[in-house]
């Protein structure tokens, strides 16, 4: 309900102060300035398209650029046209595994960039747990580079967004917390949208929606969730809980 969001969203600024306001910062916002990466999250996340994302991709890979931002990209880039790969379900799997690979030798150089680092590890990681949840090493590696860097760099909004994804999915046995990933969801919600990027305004509307129908708090749910699918459309697990909330309503 809209009274019970607006009393969490108090308590996370009360809870979270020091943290984010003044404070928060987001080190990957240069790719908010790359229209090239733009288009290539756009295709991605509205058209799901993989042809067209590997032909946007040889052109990031093709830029004439030097240092960690062109490594950065395309890391980004690898990563998320891999989790493309693997959440299409009928997709080649080879294909994913090799753009990891890739993505992998790419971070190698970065060991130094400690923030940058952690972050893209820990989604490489997860990318190879979501291909394979057997694969336990990876899965632990990924929440252990996402706890060390949001204790290293809690005011970082990409420390901030995986910490609260991570309390969102996992079970509780394992420290997940839903009602602690609402918090954050809604303190950046408060602190850090005016410098957010599309992508990450759409996984924090998608977090905070599936954080409200996990609490059975399924009208916000539904708003939230239509916010994050309006900016874009194509994502199956939003696809899914939005189908859960019009079946709880």
């Amino acid at each position: 309900m809209v009274k019970r969001i607006t009393i969490l969203l108090c308590m996370c600024a009360l809870g979270m102060q020091g943290i984010v306001g003044a404070k928060l910062s987001d080190s990957f916002s240069f790719l908010q300035k790359d229209p090239l990466y733009a288009q290539f999250v756009y295709v991605v996340r509205t058209e799901g398209s993989t042809q067209k994302a590997e032909q946007i991709r040889l052109l990031l890979v093709a830029q004439q650029e030097q240092g960690y931002e062109h490594a950065i990209r395309e890391i980004r880039a690898n990563t998320t046209l891999a989790r493309l790969y693997v959440e299409e379900g009928s997709g080649d799997g080879q294909r994913a595994r090799a753009l990891l690979e890739e993505a992998e030798q790419r971070l190698k150089p970065l060991a130094e960039q400690r923030l940058f680092s952690l972050i893209l590890g820990s989604e490489i990681d997860g990318v190879w747990y979501l291909m394979n949840p057997k694969s336990l090493g990876k899965g632990i590696s990924s929440s252990r580079q996402i706890n060390k860097a949001y204790k290293e760099f809690p005011q970082e909004v990409s420390s901030q967004m995986l910490k609260a994804n991570s309390l969102l999915y996992a079970p509780a046995l394992a420290g997940g917390d839903t009602k602690k990933a609402l918090n954050m969801f809604l303190g950046l919600l408060k602190d850090a949208e005016p410098i957010l990027s599309s992508w990450d305004r759409a996984s924090l509307y998608s977090g905070i929606g599936i954080a409200c129908y996990k609490l059975k708090d399924y009208e916000n749910a539904k708003g939230y969730l239509a916010s994050a699918k309006a900016i874009y459309p194509f994502d199956a697990v939003l696809d899914e809980y939005i189908a859960l909330v019009g079946a709880a309503l």
